[in-house]
This record gives structure tokens, sequence and C-alpha cells, in this order.
């Protein structure tokens, strides 16, 4: 089985009516998609939105800066 991340049109609980989101998604051995994960990695309003976000995110990554670590965030 392979995967990759793939925009999906989602219905919505509440206006509007959907929304775009960023998953995995999983394909049959005949290339077919057959899941994708519950969990939306990005959301925007359109599949436009979802890659200006990704764009802001390889951004942000790739300054010189320290990299956080789990206790940066304990008081």
């Amino acid at each position: 089985m392979t995967w990759s991340y793939r925009i999906i049109k989602r219905a919505s609980e509440n206006e509007p009516e959907y929304y775009y989101a960023l998953n995995e998604v999983f394909y049959k051995k005949n290339g077919k998609p057959m899941a994708f994960s519950d969990a939306d990695t990005i959301v925007g309003n359109s599949p436009e939105e979802i890659i200006e976000l990704l764009e802001i995110m390889l951004s942000d990554a790739k300054k010189d800066r320290p990299i956080l670590n789990e206790d940066d965030f304990k008081k």
C-alpha cells in the first residue's frame, strides 16, 4: 500500500457547506484511492489557500531559528 498527501473537498457541519483539507490518502495496488486519514493536516477555504499555508510553513521551517523542545512550553 502506498500513500501521499492530497487536498480533499469535505462536507462541513457549519457554513459554508464544504471546506478543503490536506489529508493522508492511501491507495490500492492499482493506484485507486481507498481511504484517507481522519485528522485534517491543514484546512482552508480553497485549494489555493492550503497551498499558500504550506508555502508559509515551508518558509518558516527554513528560517535559521533554534529548534523548540516540548519542555520550552512547560511552566
